[in-house]
């Protein structure tokens, strides 16, 4: 198993050594911001199927280092057609819902960050005591007093406020 092994390694190495310079020719040709990038993954397709290189290793490599490019383009397209997208449709402010008050962004602000997480878990993303309890990693019990007090807190700081409105399940982010 091991001579194999060998074999296999000095193949790909001869491979590597007689087609590294065809192969990176042709791609900065092509695209010389990528070349690195491309010859690498060339070389790793050839070692994964290097059963399946042909004796003419050339062309072959030529052809994968093609593919690899034309991805590597297409890739790069998408991403910028979203972000693209994204630029063109900026994400609101998660405070500038409708129904989250100014007294109650207020509040949530007031707390401190495990108040404010424990508290959100439970009316924003509907979570029981126990699944409360998986996410933070802590006991049932423990977040039954932890969420007692950030409730506690949460209506001390609403009353700090001229208006108390209705905490509405959904709504605005956990960052203050």
């Amino acid at each position: 198993m091991g001579e194999m092994t060998e074999a296999r390694e000095e193949r790909f190495t001869r491979l590597y050594e007689e087609h590294f310079e065809p192969v990176r020719r042709y791609v900065w040709r092509r695209e010389p911001g990528v070349w690195e990038d491309v010859v690498s993954e060339t070389f790793l397709v050839a070692w994964r199927r290097l059963d399946d290189v042909p004796t003419d290793a050339r062309p072959w490599l030529i052809g994968v280092a093609r593919n690899v490019r034309l991805n590597a383009l297409r890739s790069a397209r998408r991403q910028d057609s979203i972000t693209q997208r994204l630029l063109e449709s900026p994400i609101p402010d998660p405070y500038e819902v409708e129904f989250v008050s100014d007294a109650v962004k207020q509040a949530l602000c007031a707390l401190s960050e495990p108040d404010r997480e424990v508290l959100l878990l439970s009316v924003w993303d509907d979570l029981d005591r126990g699944q409360i309890a998986r996410v933070l990693s802590t006991s049932k019990s423990n977040v039954s007093v932890r969420l007692h007090r950030a409730r506690r807190r949460f209506a001390a700081a609403l009353e700090q406020e001229p208006t108390h409105p209705f905490l509405i399940r959904g709504g605005a982010s956990d960052v203050c």
